[in-house]
């Protein structure tokens, strides 16, 4: 994959995690929750961790906090091991 392509991916998807989180956080939209936790695996599993604070009354900040780290760590990620992983791919289908 030419880089260019690999950043401007990588640039949607940290857009979509970003207006997703934005979204979550101050219009309260929980139809679209499973969408960011899709989104930002793994790292949103640490929300589940924190899943009985919001239940008793924390702030949605915290939520938007793991979802947005979770979004730039898989972005970063995705950027710097992705041309590794086709690159292998393509001189193992050679």
């Amino acid at each position: 994959m030419p880089k260019p392509a690999l950043t401007m991916m990588v640039v949607i998807y940290a857009a979509a995690v970003l207006l997703l989180a934005i979204r979550m956080l101050v219009y309260s939209d929980g139809d679209w929750l499973l969408v960011l936790i899709v989104l930002t695996l793994p790292w949103s599993l640490v929300a589940v961790v924190f899943l009985w604070s919001l239940i008793h009354g924390a702030n949605l900040g915290l939520f938007w906090l793991v979802f947005l780290g979770g979004g730039v760590a898989n972005a970063f990620f995705f950027y710097r091991y992705l041309p590794r992983i086709f690159a292998r791919l393509s001189r193992r289908a050679s």
